[in-house]
């Protein structure tokens, strides 16, 4: 009896201790992340991550911006601590570089285990849980990570060496790699005892502290190495002077040396810090290097060399000495926190591109492509913005316009149930089309735009008086908001008489864009005819309007075309190389209604097919009056769609027109029904295990 009694309560004390540790693990989020399934977290956030670069990339650190258009700060915890971010249910890691819920901006690398050239894959941000607690992890985030905690230098990572009176030391989370006496050459080093491989970055964050009136001095150096006895090869970043007024770069392969001085100023005040980062990279067999301060690249730092830049793998280091002529002054190098990322010259993007909480979502993406952008481009990078609004609630001022929503593929799909407002596709977004923009309120446009995410207009132009729409476009541009002209959409320009006015409605916006102020940032022409071959006079093939407008546009304004179904596809391969993507309207049905994948994917599939043959991309456009019964259905549908599409690249996305109808449709979804009573499934497994303790103790006789 005793033998049996002891055997219940052993089995009881295990159920209860794995149960506890169950319980705390969903209170926290663990160390291992949190299930898709976990109300613990009571909003989440979608986010698309597109490769760049055209190379398969394996644990990468993407970096994931936040701001007040696409994250409220206030449902997470004031430090950020309660953010999770996860993939197909697996746990990605993440750090968290700056965090500022007072301005409303945040910078979060997240390491993705990996990503395919040129493809875009979904990851999930959730936030919202009070009792998480923090697992931002550099050291798990990146190939090699230091915040200088405690008060000396970690010996397992570094080595120091010293010169004359050269000293390192670490104090209260800052390591100063310091020259503090006045003489010539003082110099202390700290380099790394793990090597890493090109198409790394090493980034610093980093202050200058000088001592004394002259403004030379200390020498501070960031940069690769060899060896640090025996140097044979070596790429460094060095400043010197106030403000670090002089930047120079070095490069030492083999035998080969190379010296450029004053190629750039810091300017930085004295004891502010910034952030350093030296990226040693190879692109298209070419090695090179190039500099960033505070995350921004500066082109005069940039150098390109087979013949000066090593490709073996070397170390990093961190120098700093007295000027060489014995300045009386002294001074350091203070370090926040080095890291080593992985790195390539056109690095992944991140774009949210929903927003869940209580049933509402909203919707912005941006992806990256070659050739001209669907949206503002900087830093020498195309940029295709798309955007998209789910939300039902649009203000009065805003629903009489006519809207059309775009949605582009994504090649993850989504892996928990949604409760949708609008379409919940599998896939990112463009904007919305407007006509007669004066009609509505400004300020609650932008503020609708906002709230959901969009950042791309495609405007209904007239060219009666093309200027009539540059306030708009202005406005639209100092928010941030990107506005395509859409031309000719009633009009067949193979009709006789119409040529001249498709030539002068393209000559009057290229016109405009050149001379204004706020000029567009795409043109969208309407292409009203099954063919544009036509003998009658003064007609005007298409084509001609289309090379026009590639010839004549920057490369920062894309070019589209919007075909209508059945449309004579020979011709797309005359027009592809003039256009940036072309845009099939899946409507309207004839013999059967275009609201299913099945009869979508076959309407479409001679467009595609030549679409796909000439190199070039497409959207698919659906219409709301090919008698859908609920919105739930059009986001099966997308879904279908992407999924069919899932490794075609001439896929770039969905689109539904027109918004007026859609929002009347009724919201149904199936839902997976969860017991209201928070904890209740564990309660009932307590219950269970108590009722099990009970039947073997009553037993025991």
């Amino acid at each position: 009896m005793m033998t049996k009694r002891y055997t219940a309560y052993v089995i009881f004390s295990v159920f209860f201790i794995f149960l506890l540790t169950g319980c705390a693990l969903a209170a926290t989020g663990g160390t291992s992340g949190i299930s898709t399934k976990d109300n613990s977290w009571n909003s989440s956030t979608e986010i698309l991550i597109t490769e760049n670069a055209g190379k398969d990339l394996q644990e990468y650190p993407v970096a994931v911006v936040l701001n007040s258009s696409n994250f409220n700060f206030s449902e997470a915890k004031i430090d950020g601590s309660d953010l999770r971010f996860s993939s197909e249910n697996r746990t990605l890691n993440y750090w968290i570089e700056t965090w500022d819920p007072e301005n409303e901006e945040a910078l979060i690398w997240v390491r993705l285990t990996s990503l395919s050239a040129n493809q875009t894959t979904k990851i999930l941000m959730r936030y919202g849980n009070p009792v998480a607690e923090a697992v931002s992890s550099g050291e798990k985030t990146f190939d090699y990570f230091d915040d200088f905690e405690g008060n000396y230098l970690n010996e397992l990572d570094w080595n120091a060496e010293s010169a004359g009176g050269g000293l390192v030391e670490v104090k209260n989370g800052i390591c100063n790699v310091s020259a503090p006496k006045v003489h010539a050459y003082d110099s202390s080093t700290i380099y790394s005892k793990k090597s890493f491989e090109i198409n790394s970055i090493f980034v610093v964050k980093r202050m200058k502290v000088t001592t004394g009136k002259d403004n030379r001095g200390p020498v501070l150096q960031q940069g690769f190495i060899d060896k640090i006895d025996n140097k044979k090869n070596e790429i460094k970043h060095e400043t010197e002077l106030a403000n670090e007024s002089r930047v120079n770069l070095e490069t030492i392969y083999g035998k080969q040396k190379k010296n450029f001085y004053d190629l750039t100023d810091v300017n930085v005040p004295e004891g502010e810090w910034y952030v350093s980062g030296l990226a040693w990279y190879e692109e298209n067999n070419t090695r090179k290097i190039s500099w960033f301060k505070n995350g921004v690249r500066d082109p005069r730092m940039d150098f390109v060399s087979n013949d000066s830049v090593t490709n073996s793998p070397m170390h990093v280091y961190l120098y700093a000495a007295s000027y060489k002529d014995s300045s009386k002054n002294t001074g350091y190098m203070a370090v926040d926190y080095v890291l080593v990322r992985k790195f390539v010259g056109e690095e992944p993007t991140a774009k949210i591109i929903s927003v869940q909480k209580e049933g509402n979502s909203s919707e912005s993406v941006s992806e990256n492509h070659s050739g001209n952008s669907l949206g503002n481009s900087s830093g020498g990078t195309s940029e295709q913005s798309i955007s998209e609004n789910n939300s039902e609630n649009h203000s009065e001022n805003v629903s009489e316009d006519n809207f059309e929503y775009s949605f582009k593929n994504s090649s993850e799909n989504i892996s928990e149930p949604q409760t949708a407002v609008g379409p919940r596709p599998n896939s990112e977004t463009s904007g919305i089309r407007l006509s007669s923009p004066y009609e509505f309120n400004f300020s609650a446009l932008v503020n609708e735009l906002n709230s959901s995410g969009i950042d791309t207009i495609f405007l209904s132009v007239d060219n009666e008086d093309v200027w009539q729409y540059e306030r708009f476009v202005k406005m639209a541009h100092e928010k941030g908001i990107s506005v395509h002209a859409v031309l000719l959409e009633d009009v067949n320009c193979t009709k006789k008489g119409a040529g001249n006015l498709c030539q002068n409605t393209l000559n009057t916006v290229l016109d405009y864009n050149e001379k204004s102020l706020a000029p567009f940032d795409g043109i969208d022409i309407d292409v009203n005819s099954s063919a544009w071959e036509s003998s009658e006079e003064n007609a005007i093939d298409y084509r001609t309007l289309f090379e026009t407008a590639d010839e004549e546009t920057k490369e920062n304004v894309s070019i589209s075309a919007s075909l209508p179904l059945n449309y004579n596809a020979s011709q797309i391969k005359e027009i592809a190389p003039f256009v940036d993507f072309f845009i099939i309207k899946a409507y309207p049905g004839e013999n059967k209604k275009l609201n299913s994948v099945s009869n979508i994917v076959d309407a479409v599939a001679l467009e595609m097919g030549e679409i796909r043959g000439a190199g070039s991309r497409g959207i698919i456009e659906i219409s709301v009056e090919e008698d859908f019964k609920d919105k739930y259905s059009i986001q099966q549908l997308f879904t279908g769609l992407a999924d069919y599409y899932s490794n075609d690249s001439a896929f770039l996305g969905v689109s539904i027109f027109n918004y007026n109808t859609y929002k009347g449709l009724p919201q149904t979804q199936t839902e997976e029904k969860e017991f209201p009573i928070p904890g209740f499934n564990t309660l009932t497994v307590i219950l269970a295990g108590l009722g099990a303790f009970a039947l073997l103790n009553g037993k025991k006789s």
